[in-house]
């Protein structure tokens, strides 16, 4: 399990969290979403649930896939 950043772990959760409310928004689930960005569905999850400190090429490849511009990714 990855250890999670505890300087910057509050902006990993929400990261995590609006990836989660808009791929819900969208009636999608991990497994499609994951599809789309070809890669496992854990990895998704990890990044959902703020356990991991993802890439920003990763950031951008979910926003693609979401059809969201990546800082709607980021909002507060």
């Amino acid at each position: 399990m990855a250890t999670p950043n505890p300087k910057d772990q509050k902006a990993i959760e929400k990261l995590g969290s609006n990836i989660r409310k808009i791929r819900m928004s969208k009636g999608m689930t991990m497994v499609q979403l994951a599809g789309e960005c070809e890669v496992e569905y854990t990895t998704i999850s990890k990044i959902e649930r703020g356990l991991v400190n993802t890439t920003i090429s990763m950031i951008s490849i979910i926003a693609k896939a979401l059809n969201v511009h990546p800082t709607a990714l980021l909002e507060d």
